[in-house]
C-alpha cells in the first residue's frame, strides 16, 4: 500500500479521497492519532527548549514524564481513543513499540545516544498498524451421525427333526387251511365185526356192533393200575398214567387243542397198555391232533382216521394188529412244520425195538404208511408182515439220520398199492440198512417189490 504523508488526503486510483468510504469510527481513530502525534511533537519542542536551559538529564526526565503521560492516549492495542470514541473491534492493533514495553533508560552523558533517538522517532512516527485479519469464523460441522454397523447374526441351525423309524407292517401268518375232511359223526354206530370178512375195514375194526356207549365229557386221566375203560364215548383226551390199563369197545373224539396232543397218550410208557376194538376220530379237526402217542402198548382192531399221525411211537415193545388206519388229516401249510405241508403218516417210529406190525390195512397218508426217523434214538427189530399198504410218497420209508443202520428189519408177505407219489416206491431205505424182503407184491399186477435205495 502507498505511503501517505500526515495531513494529506491521498486519492485512490479512482480519484476518490482515501478517507472516502472509510467507516466513521475508523476516521475518528485516525484523527485521534494525529492529535496525539501533534501533542508529542509539541512536547519534543518543549523538551528541547527545556533541555537547553536545564540540561539534557533533566530534559530526559521530563521527556520520560511526558511519554508516561502520553501513553495513556493509547493504553494497549485495543484502548479506547482519548476522545472516548469506540474502537473498531474488527481491527487488531499492534503496540506502539513492538520491541520493548519500557522506554530506554537515559544515558548519564550530556546528550542522547542513538538508541534514545531511535526510540523517540519510533514513538513520534510509529509504523502503520497492520490490521490482522480476524480468524475465520469456524464453519460448524454437523455432529457425526452414528450409523450402526449391522451385526450379522447367523441364522440358527435348524433343529433336526427326529423321524421315527417306520413301524414294520405286521406279518400276517395265514391260518392253515386243512384239506377238507368229512364231518365227524356225532355218535356213530359201532362197526360190527364180521367173521372171516377179510382185510380190516369198518365192519371188523372199531366198536363192535350193538355196544351201548356212555358219554364222558372232558379228558379222562387214568392213574389207577389195572383200570378198564369200556363202552365210553369220550368227548376229550385219554391220558394213561398207570400200568396194566385196558381201553376197549369205546370211541375217543378229543377236543379243541392249542398244541400237539394224542387222543390216547402213553408218553410215560406205562407197561401192558391194551387198546382193543376202539375208534379214534376227532370231532374237531386240528393240525395238532395225533391218534396214539407213546410206547409199551398193544393195539388190536382199531379204526383210526381224521388225525395227522395215526400212531406215533416214542419207544418199543409195541404190537399193532388187525387195525385200519386211513384218511389222515393233511394241511398244505401246517404250523407244526413251518407252514409247509403236513408230514402225516399212518405210523411214525422215532425210537424203539421189538415193534410188530401185522395184519393191518393202511391208506390215505400223505407222507408214508410207516416212517422210521430215529429222531430220538435207535430203531431195531422191526417186523412188517401180512399188511395191505398204499399211498404216501413211499409206503415204507426208513431213514438212519445220526444213528446208523436200522437193524433187524423184516418186510414180508405184504401187498402194496401203486398210489405212491414216487413210482414203484413201496419200500425205500439206505443201502447200509439191510432189509429182509420176502413175498411182497404190488397189486393188482403181482409184481415183486424191490427195495429202492434212498
Amino acid at each position: 500500500m502507498p505511503n501517505r504523508a500526515r495531513g494529506n488526503k491521498s486519492k485512490l486510483p479512482t480519484g476518490r479521497p482515501v478517507d472516502e468510504g472509510v467507516p466513521a469510527t475508523r476516521r475518528r481513530r485516525r484523527a485521534t492519532r494525529r492529535l496525539a502525534r501533534a501533542a508529542a511533537a509539541a512536547a519534543v519542542v518543549v523538551i528541547g527548549l527545556t533541555g537547553i536551559g536545564l540540561g539534557v538529564n533533566q530534559a530526559h526526565a521530563a521527556v520520560s514524564a511526558a511519554v508516561g503521560d502520553s501513553t495513556s492516549i493509547l493504553d494497549g492495542p485495543h484502548a479506547a481513543p482519548a476522545d472516548g470514541l469506540p474502537v473498531d473491534a474488527s481491527v487488531d492493533w499492534v503496540p506502539l513499540d513492538a520491541r520493548t514495553d519500557t522506554a530506554p533508560v537515559a544515558s548519564s552523558t550530556a546528550g542522547w545516544d542513538r538508541g534514545e533517538w531511535e526510540w523517540l522517532i519510533a514513538w513520534l512516527f510509529p509504523a502503520k498498524p497492520v490490521p490482522v485479519d480476524p480468524a475465520p469464523t469456524p464453519i460448524p460441522l454437523p455432529d457425526p451421525t452414528f450409523t450402526p454397523v449391522p451385526i450379522l447374526i447367523p441364522d440358527p441351525a435348524p433343529v433336526p427333526i427326529l423321524i421315527p423309524d417306520p413301524i414294520p407292517a405286521p406279518i400276517v401268518v395265514p391260518v392253515p387251511t386243512p384239506t377238507p375232511v368229512p364231518d365227524p359223526i356225532s355218535t356213530p354206530d359201532p362197526t360190527p365185526i364180521v367173521a372171516d370178512s377179510g382185510a380190516p375195514n369198518a365192519g371188523n375194526t372199531g366198536v363192535p356192533a350193538g355196544t351201548a356207549l356212555t358219554i364222558h365229557d372232558g379228558d379222562l386221566r387214568i392213574t389207577e393200575p389195572g383200570t378198564i375203560i369200556s363202552g365210553l364215548d369220550v368227548r376229550g383226551m385219554i391220558i394213561v398214567e398207570a400200568p396194566n390199563v385196558t381201553i376197549e369197545n369205546s370211541i375217543v373224539r378229543g377236543r379243541d387243542l392249542n398244541g400237539p396232543m394224542a387222543l390216547i397218550g402213553n408218553l410215560g410208557g406205562f407197561v401192558n397198555l391194551k387198546i382193543i376194538d376202539t375208534e379214534l376220530f376227532p370231532s374237531t379237526p386240528s393240525p395238532h391232533m395225533q391218534g396214539i402217542y407213546g410206547y409199551n402198548f398193544e393195539a388190536t382192531r382199531l379204526n383210526i382216521h381224521g388225525v395227522i399221525d395215526g400212531i406215533h411211537l416214542t419207544g418199543g415193545n409195541v404190537d399193532i394188529i388187525d387195525s385200519w388206519l386211513h384218511d389222515n388229516l393233511h394241511y398244505q401249510r401246517d404250523p407244526n412244520h413251518g407252514g409247509t405241508p403236513s408230514h402225516d403218516d399212518s405210523i411214525q417210529i422215532q425210537e424203539g425195538s421189538n415193534i410188530r406190525i401185522d395184519g393191518n390195512r393202511f391208506s390215505g397218508a400223505w407222507n408214508a404208511t410207516v416212517q422210521v426217523t430215529q429222531d430220538r434214538g435207535d430203531v431195531a427189530d422191526l417186523t412188517f408182515t401180512n399188511n395191505i399198504a398204499d399211498g404216501g410218497k413211499c409206503s415204507i420209508n426208513i431213514a438212519e439220520k445220526d444213528h446208523g443202520p436200522v437193524k433187524g428189519v423184516v418186510i414180508s408177505d405184504n401187498s402194496f398199492g401203486r398210489n405212491t407219489r414216487v413210482d414203484d416206491c413201496a419200500v425205500i431205505a439206505p443201502s447200509s440198512t439191510k432189509v429182509s424182503m420176502a413175498r411182497n407184491y404190488y397189486t393188482p399186477d403181482d409184481a415183486l417189490v424191490q427195495v429202492r435205495a434212498g
